[in-house]
């Protein structure tokens, strides 16, 4: 899918840095043309927060089918018609994440993770609970700051290791106050590790099935 293949009147996503910080905005797609998009400027206290003050922003889109992802598009402020819009450009086809292989697999094993914020990076023993195309579940018994990236590495078969890094968008406490789950999303979909995942599932599947039948 190119970018201007998306419908006029469609709620959109951008994801971007501002002020040292990543957010997920929903906006409204509301003009385009042969060139670009045209969607609603984003506020902050009030005030529209120009375009040149937002960094690596991707624009993303949702159907039925799955996301539909545009890295580091071009992005410009304009007005137009007493609106404030941000002018969204890029000949780029969108990364497709499929709803149907994004899996999430149990994982349960203890790892090594490397924990990096701005100022430094440190290592820590983690349970990886479980992974997926898009992100990964984390246990720790430690607090680690939400603006951290965790990093694991990840083998996929004997001969191949992946290097994922994730952000962490979601924490959750364990209610006896022993740890602490963090959803960690990966900075683009990772094609290998899906695959990895649902041919594991596949797998767990069959296995299954072999077993019912022979019950």
């Amino acid at each position: 899918m190119k970018l201007l293949e998306i419908p006029i009147n469609t709620l959109v996503e951008l994801q971007f840095y501002y002020m040292g910080e990543r957010f997920k905005v929903g906006v409204g797609l509301l003009y385009k043309n042969a060139k670009a998009v045209y969607v609603s400027a984003i506020k902050n206290a009030g005030k529209t927060i120009p375009a040149t003050h937002l960094f690596h922003v991707h624009l993303t889109y949702k159907t039925n089918e799955g996301l539909y992802i545009f890295k580091n598009v071009g992005l410009r402020s304009m007005s137009y018609n007493g609106q404030k819009l941000y002018v969204v450009q890029s000949d780029n086809e969108a990364l497709i994440v499929d709803y149907r292989k994004s899996y999430r697999l149990y994982i349960g094993k203890n790892i090594n993770a490397k924990i990096i914020t701005e100022s430094h990076t440190e290592s820590l023993r983690c349970i990886l609970k479980d992974i997926s195309m898009n992100g990964m579940g984390i246990l720790s018994n430690n607090q680690i700051d939400q603006k951290a990236k965790i990093e694991i590495s990840f083998r996929v078969n004997k001969n191949n290791k992946e290097t994922l890094t994730g952000m962490i968008i979601r924490v959750d406490e364990f209610k006896n106050g022993t740890g602490y789950q963090y959803a960690c999303e990966f900075t683009e979909p990772n094609d290998t590790i899906g695959k990895f995942v649902a041919y594991q599932i596949e797998k767990m599947n069959k296995s299954n099935a072999a077993k019912r039948s022979e019950a």
